[in-house]
């Protein structure tokens, strides 16, 4: 009963999802993304997005609208509610450091994987955290929803989450004496250091490297597969290794290695 309540759940989305035609004639693909997580994708006071992940996200809609051109609007997401949104039809795609994962992957499709990247530890620098051994027994922070949530769970951790995006965390770790640090993928924890001299990230690489990918709603392939067209597209013109040159590198002043971002050896196998 269970299976085929949610075959029914499944297959009534997909009724609901714009199919890769109509996403074309209305000329319009609505993305799913952070609104305060630099510097992937971030809301400015003009009310603007930006960010690699807004450019990226722009890169894909020129393959899927190609010569007639189209427009790409954003609607700003959670890490609790990123999936709910592609299966409410809300959005096309979501672009949103959103992780791969057998669990996700049950509930919406994904693209092709297009960063690498491990957990990492935001913590303050007068806490004096050097090793993963100084996090044990205390408070680590995460996003509801996110990987570094169930990494730390599955460790016994005590773990206190907030919905409300990594600057809800980053906050949540500025103002809670007893909570030890605040973990999420590494360039996200690394933004924070960048812009907060008061915060460090020295634990970090910990877990298996998780992927990132597109979500797409499940089932729906065309948009999915002129998706993936697209990954390998840029891939083959190097648009990922200049992405990390001109602008990621640049914003993490150099504290980012190139290993959690850059999967060319991946698209090597579609080129």
């Amino acid at each position: 009963m269970k299976k085929f309540l949610i075959f029914l759940v499944l297959a009534f989305s997909l009724l609901n999802a714009n199919s890769l035609n109509e996403i074309r004639s209305s000329k319009t693909l609505r993305v799913g993304v952070y609104d305060a997580q630099p510097p992937f994708s971030q809301l400015k006071s003009s009310g603007e997005f930006e960010g690699f992940e807004i450019g990226f996200a722009k890169e894909i809609a020129k393959g899927i609208f190609g010569e007639s051109g189209g427009n790409v609007e954003f609607k700003a997401v959670s890490a609790n509610d990123r999936i709910k949104f592609l299966q409410d039809n809300s959005v096309d795609l979501v672009i949103a450091t959103l992780t791969i994962t057998d669990e996700r992957a049950k509930l919406v499709d994904f693209s092709n994987p297009y960063f690498a990247v491990n957990i990492g530890v935001l913590t303050r620098k007068d806490d004096e955290i050097k090793e993963f051994s100084q996090l044990k027994n205390k408070i680590i922070i995460t996003q509801k929803g996110g990987t570094a949530e169930d990494y730390f769970k599955n460790l016994g951790f005590n773990v206190m989450t907030c919905d409300n995006g990594a600057a809800g965390c980053y906050k949540l770790l500025k103002q809670t004496p007893n909570a030890i640090g605040f973990a999420d993928d590494v360039t996200v924890a690394l933004a924070y250091a960048v812009i907060d001299k008061s915060v460090e990230v020295n634990v970090k690489n910990l877990g298996a490297s998780d992927f990132l990918g597109i979500g797409v709603q499940k089932g729906n392939k065309e948009l999915l597969n002129v998706v993936n067209d697209e990954l390998i597209k840029l891939s083959k013109e190097e648009y990922f290794k200049k992405l990390f040159d001109n602008q990621i590198n640049t914003f993490y002043h150099g504290l980012a290695d190139k290993k959690y971002f850059l999967l060319d050896d991946i698209y090597k196998f579609f080129l």
